[in-house]
């Protein structure tokens, strides 16, 4: 991993779209696993040669923090019309560091007035899944509802985005309200990696961003080799009354040494198992798709 570049996991440009064909064996070995397990699932991958595999692909399902990776596209997207660098300074109010929720930043700073850096700020929201930093970014981006037009502006669906983290910890069920489809959410990362999306000065920053993930080190890493290189987002709810997990996820951009990149979206849903057992289902799918990916 230490040998791969950023600039690696960039490297040339593939059109995944242009001709693709389906890995039977893996959707099968896919349908087989997730099958016995008592949780609603969905996986899409797309290979750098144009192979894909999905189960349930189509599906919409919560997507809890992986939203917050469309919300990094979007600021970006700004900054960039704007000519703001990531080292463009960022007020940030004392009254915008809600307390009751996970927010690093406020960890570090304390609820007080703060001047810190758009990039900073987005480093907290993508790298360390900060809820303020992404909160406070949507407002910059112009709201959700300009995020949601960002999204529908890129093709991508469906993906829908309602949402901010602060209304989503006003109740366990409006964890739910944002939605993608498995492969929606590749179809987004695959336009990012192209450089459809951000010219490539910003895309490189939020690449960095997303290898710099410090969350859910047992989902998709743990399934892919120690050498490979992971660019993603995770996304992992509260527990209903029941004791039903509403998701636990992680979609992004395997690279591996060798040159070769696949995209890759899971999410585990209304699952009763411990967090340990689901992120071991995310794994288990990363690993499979390592395993056949020939």
């Amino acid at each position: 991993m230490k040998n791969l570049s950023i600039a690696a996991v960039l490297a040339t440009a593939v059109l995944f779209g242009a001709c693709t064909s389906t890995n039977r064996t893996l959707e099968k070995r896919l349908a087989e696993y997730l099958d016995t397990l008592p949780v609603r699932a969905g996986v899409f991958v797309r290979t750098d040669d144009g192979t894909e595999a999905g189960y349930n692909a189509d599906e919409e399902f919560p997507m809890l923090s992986t939203f917050k990776f469309p919300v990094a596209l979007a600021v970006m997207a700004k900054m960039e019309r704007d000519g703001a660098e990531p080292s463009r300074p960022a007020t940030v109010s004392a009254r915008q560091l809600l307390p009751d929720t996970y927010s690093p930043m406020r960890e570090r700073y304390g609820q007080s007035d703060l001047t810190t850096t758009l990039g900073r700020l987005l480093a907290y929201c993508v790298s360390q899944s900060d809820n303020n930093a992404c909160d406070i970014l949507i407002n910059y981006a112009g709201g959700i509802d300009s995020v949601a037009r960002y999204v529908v502006r890129t093709g991508v669906a469906p993906m829908r985005i309602t949402a901010t983290e602060q209304t989503m910890h006003t109740a366990t069920e409006r964890q739910r309200d944002n939605t993608s489809s498995p492969r929606a959410m590749v179809e987004l990362l695959s336009l990012f990696r192209e450089g459809r999306l951000l010219s490539q000065p910003y895309r490189d920053t939020l690449m960095r961003y997303m290898t710099e993930t410090s969350t859910g080190r047992d989902k998709l890493r743990a399934g892919i080799p120690e050498n490979a290189v992971p660019a993603h987002k995770t996304g992992s709810s509260d527990r209903t009354a029941e004791g039903i997990k509403i998701a636990d996820n992680d979609v992004g951009i395997i690279s591996l040494p060798d040159g070769r990149v696949c995209c890759i979206a899971v999410f585990v849903c209304d699952s009763p198992m411990s967090d340990a057992e689901n992120a071991a289902v995310v794994a288990n799918v990363a690993r499979m798709v390592c395993e056949e990916w020939k």
